[in-house]
């Protein structure tokens, strides 16, 4: 578990699990909440741009999985800090859109996925700095 090519392992399941968020529910959920046309097409545009890169993260991700060990830490930590970042910004925007629409659950991440987040990032960091070769 404390492995490298786990934690990449890890990851790319995680940003290939975006797809069928960002391809398939995405469109529903732009569909519920927006209701002009022009602001739909550029929305939806967005989540299959996203969903894209998401996948390209994945397949980096799996092919991280043979890099030698050395070189497996520096890119989780570095992928670790990146997380550390997204983190406070899913909770700021989070936040935010709980502010501003109390009762629009649906335009926030979902706290199960932040929590998932938060513990991806301290697994990520963890095997980065205490892992052996």
């Amino acid at each position: 578990m404390l492995k490298p090519k786990m934690v990449f392992t890890v990851l790319a399941v995680w940003w290939a699990f975006h797809i069928i968020i960002l391809w398939i529910l995405n469109p529903m959920a732009v569909e519920a909440l927006i209701s002009d046309d022009k602001a739909q097409l550029m929305n939806r545009s967005l989540g299959y741009i996203a969903g894209t890169m998401s996948m390209l993260i994945a397949f980096i991700f799996y092919m991280l999985r043979e890099i030698d060990h050395s070189k497996a830490k520096q890119v989780l930590l570095g992928t670790g800090i990146i997380m550390v970042a997204a983190v406070a910004i899913i909770i700021a925007s989070n936040m935010s859109v709980a502010e501003k629409f109390p009762t629009e659950t649906m335009m926030g991440t979902p706290p199960p996925a932040v929590g998932l987040w938060i513990l991806l990032t301290v697994y990520t960091l963890y095997v980065a700095l205490n892992s052996d070769s």
